[in-house]
């Protein structure tokens, strides 16, 4: 048996339903694959699927052609596709027992196709693929029931993303990110939209999307799911989150919620936040540099989000950007395993991806980058960072049935944002909605 060497070096301190609707029609297990856990010596040929744009394309190719180089008798096959034909077409190869060797995932649907079998635990393949790198709560984040299903392929974290040509402009002084509080975030974009006689507004305020709820749940002793992924959302943190948020609308601090609606699904260099009509908004971390691409003539920067004094320790957390996950289908799982280990590992392959799908999650891939860090990447990097020495344990995983939850939240959202519920209303029809879909799917 071959093993793929992994070098060894210290932590650098930085560290979307359809398809799961269309799994579910084959009832039960979707697992059942004939392969050794053993690497064979003999030609062999896995598929390997993955979603994105044409760079990310173009340097996951030049990393099969290495990964080729180093173990000649295998054969990669790549699949690559956009975001919503990706999860169709996995519905069906998957359903029909030939889903690729190798698929790029998401945390929405994980613990959908690991509970229905579809993917193999790969803490079963440990003699190829070394995953003792990962820091243990990115790693759980990955895990079902107890079982490695994914593998982290970078890291990302939620912060507040700060227009601070915006706040230049109107005079406008950033509070200290490391000590703000919710006031201080409110008082701060208020004072933007006063300095500029109401030309812009001061934030984009959350409210529809599970990264922030997440956040603002487990500042106050919440979460939305536990560790055994049981909705544990309580209807008074959900109230209060939306609270805070129209507050931020009727005080003027946020836009209207016409405005709002008006703003929502567009493309990024259109955005209040890239156009300077709003200082602040939320963001993953993943898109900075993508911001900052779509608003050249602007600067940016990605803070923690506020906290108040009594906020539960721990609150914070840095999450897989997204995971590489073997199919329980694939004849030939070691072989996938190795890959995925040289895709996680091989220092080459690290200066191949970049930041593209996200920061590197081990010091290895942070070492092989460092030095070709773009000022926006070292912004990502140094908010990652922050986010790490905050984070407490891992969130629970979405489970089963919950596939739907964002865009549920969003509907939510924009009825309170109009007044057709009371923030409490909505929380309460919120909530039970996304428990009926649970145990529906369950």
């Amino acid at each position: 048996m071959r093993r793929h060497p992994r070098p060894r070096s210290r932590f650098l301190g930085f560290t979307a339903v359809t398809a799961v609707s269309a799994l579910a029609l084959t009832g039960c297990a979707v697992g059942g694959g004939n392969g050794d856990a053993s690497l064979s010596d003999e030609d062999v040929t896995i598929s390997f699927a993955w979603w994105g744009a044409s760079a990310r394309d173009e340097r996951t190719r030049a990393a099969i052609d290495l990964f080729e180089e180093q173990y000649p008798n295998i054969t990669v096959k790549p699949q690559s596709t956009e975001w919503g034909g990706y999860w169709d077409k996995l519905a069906t190869t998957a359903a029909g027992g030939n889903a690729p060797d190798v698929m790029q995932f998401d945390q929405t649907h994980l613990s959908s196709y690991a509970q229905r079998g579809a993917l193999a635990d790969v803490d079963e393949y440990a003699d190829v693929l070394d995953t003792s790198e990962f820091p243990e709560p990115l790693l759980d984040q990955g895990r079902v029931d107890g079982k490695l299903h994914g593998v982290p392929a970078g890291v990302g974290s939620t912060g507040v993303l700060v227009n601070t040509s915006v706040l230049a402009q109107y005079g406008v002084d950033l509070p200290d990110p490391t000590t703000w509080t919710w006031d201080d975030l409110t008082a701060t974009a208020l004072a933007v939209t006063e300095a500029s006689g109401g030309a812009v507004h001061g934030i984009t305020p959350f409210g529809g999307d599970m990264p922030t709820l997440t956040l603002w749940a487990r500042q106050h002793g919440n979460d939305v799911y536990d560790t055994e992924g049981e909705l544990i959302l309580e209807e008074s943190v959900l109230t209060d989150y939306w609270d805070y948020a129209l507050a931020q609308i009727d005080s003027g601090a946020a836009p209207t919620a016409s405005q709002l609606a008006e703003q929502a699904g567009s493309a990024l260099d259109l955005s209040d936040i890239a156009t300077g009509k709003t200082a602040f908004t939320f963001a993953p971390s993943a898109l900075v540099t993508a911001y900052q691409a779509a608003a050249p003539d602007s600067a940016f920067d990605l803070v923690p989000i506020p906290a108040d004094a009594d906020a539960t320790d721990g609150y914070m957390y840095v999450r897989p950007s997204m995971y590489w996950t073997v199919s329980s289908q694939s004849e030939h799982p070691a072989e996938a395993a190795l890959l995925i280990d040289f895709l996680t590992s091989e220092p080459a392959v690290a200066k191949l991806f970049g930041t593209e799908r996200g920061m590197p999650a081990t010091p290895t891939f942070q070492e092989a980058v460092a030095p070709d860090l773009t000022p926006g990447d070292q912004i990502v990097a140094d908010a990652i960072e922050s986010a790490t020495a905050l984070s407490g344990d891992a969130p629970g995983i979405t489970p089963v049935g919950a596939e739907d939850a964002e865009s549920m939240l969003a509907r939510y959202n924009q009825d309170v944002q109009f007044g057709r519920k009371t923030t409490a209303e909505a929380a309460k029809a919120y909530i039970e909605e996304l428990r009926t879909a649970i145990t529906a799917a369950s």
